[in-house]
């Protein structure tokens, strides 16, 4: 299953980090209660200490410290500090979260995407970073929600990148099951509605797109509907963006439901845009047995 971890170098990002904060924050001066100083101290205490332990990647206790100077911070009124430690905890679950991911680790994903979703909740990257740990953790359907979550607040903010990512990772969720439900070599009928199924469901989360219309296609074609599967073969045809040899499994479907549907003389022809690559071999067989007369 594709994890989509994205690749930071999530030590040199961290250490970068580190170092544009690491003068801690700046405290409004005057004067105060003997209870507003001691909670002074124990705010530049924690940031200190909370810092430190983000260095050595001690999160647990990075997170405890910076919280509790957040909170200090935000009791005493410093709200330059607050905005300072504020812009810290999502940026550490963010590098924490992807380098978790990068490993495969999916429970500290899950673990540093849910906080930074406590930090930064308009944040559309945390939802997918989250979705991401629970899908591979086998918390299937809360995940995809989780990532359609990621798409919505992707939408809100702009944020086109997290809502491809997170888009392209539903689908592939379901065009992994309808992949392996048409890979026999004479797919049963349960298996057909399977591929079916699943394209359906992923319909609730995501548009088609045109491999999902490609599988569509060929599950329509083995039910014996080749009117259906010629226009939806067609219709991904016409979102296909690669190569011509990929486009060849388009053409296939067509030109096999031409065939199907009494049109032979047109199926020839679309069987010519259909030799290459995989395909060439099986539409090259149709076109000598098939097209010589």
């Amino acid at each position: 299953m594709h994890t989509y971890a994205v690749r930071w170098s999530c030590a040199s990002l961290l250490l970068a980090l580190l170092v544009g904060i690491g003068a801690g924050p700046v405290l409004a001066q005057g004067e105060g209660t003997s209870s507003d100083q001691e909670k002074l101290k124990q705010l530049q205490q924690s940031f200190r200490s909370g810092m430190k332990a983000a260095k050595a990647n001690s999160s647990s206790q990075a997170y405890t410290q910076l919280e509790r100077a957040l909170q200090l911070a935000q009791e005493t009124e410093q709200s330059g500090a607050a905005n300072r430690i504020s812009g810290v905890l999502p940026k550490l679950a963010k590098n924490w979260g992807n380098t978790s991911v990068e490993n495969e680790s999916w429970n500290e994903a899950l673990t540093h995407f849910e906080k930074g979703i406590e930090y930064a909740e308009n944040d559309a990257y945390m939802y997918y970073g989250k979705g991401l740990a629970l899908v591979n953790m086998d918390s299937t359907e809360t995940g995809l929600k989780t990532l359609q979550r990621a798409i919505e607040v992707g939408n809100e903010t702009g944020n086109t990148r997290v809502t491809g990512l997170a888009s392209s990772r539903i689908r592939d969720e379901f065009l992994a099951r309808a992949s392996k439900a048409l890979n026999a070599q004479n797919p049963t009928s349960s298996q057909v509605q399977t591929a079916l199924d699943a394209l359906d469901e992923m319909q609730q989360y995501v548009d088609p797109n045109a491999q999902s219309l490609f599988y569509r296609a060929r599950a329509l074609f083995e039910q014996g509907q080749y009117q259906q599967a010629l226009s939806t073969a067609q219709e991904g045809l016409s979102m296909h963006q690669g190569s011509r040899s990929d486009a060849a499994k388009y053409h296939f479907i067509v030109a096999e439901s031409q065939m199907n549907l009494g049109n032979t003389q047109t199926a020839c022809q679309t069987f010519q845009q259909a030799a290459y690559g995989d395909y060439q071999a099986r539409a090259q067989h149709y076109l000598k047995n098939e097209c010589q007369n």
